[in-house]
């Protein structure tokens, strides 16, 4: 199966089937497959880690960039999480 698009889903199902394998096997191959293009299992890099950590802690206030507001230590509660 050198192109997968040109064939299309069924068409690979079909493929799939006439190569042995069964209509559960291949259907969740298919899932896998389209999984995969969509980007699901890309590794995360630690920079990457980092920038959604800094986006979390930005969503819950415990990180902002505002200098005209409070400070972290002065002792105002931050917003529960």
């Amino acid at each position: 199966m050198s192109d997968f698009w040109m064939i299309g889903l069924s068409g690979a199902a079909l493929y799939l089937r006439a190569n042995g394998f069964s209509w559960s096997e291949s259907d969740r191959l298919l899932r896998l497959k389209l999984r995969h293009e969509r980007g699901e299992f890309r590794e995360l890099t630690d920079e990457n880690k980092r920038l959604e950590f800094a986006h979390w802690l930005v969503q819950h206030g415990w990180l902002t960039d505002r200098l005209d507001g409070p400070a972290w230590d002065c002792g105002q509660e931050r917003p529960a999480a």
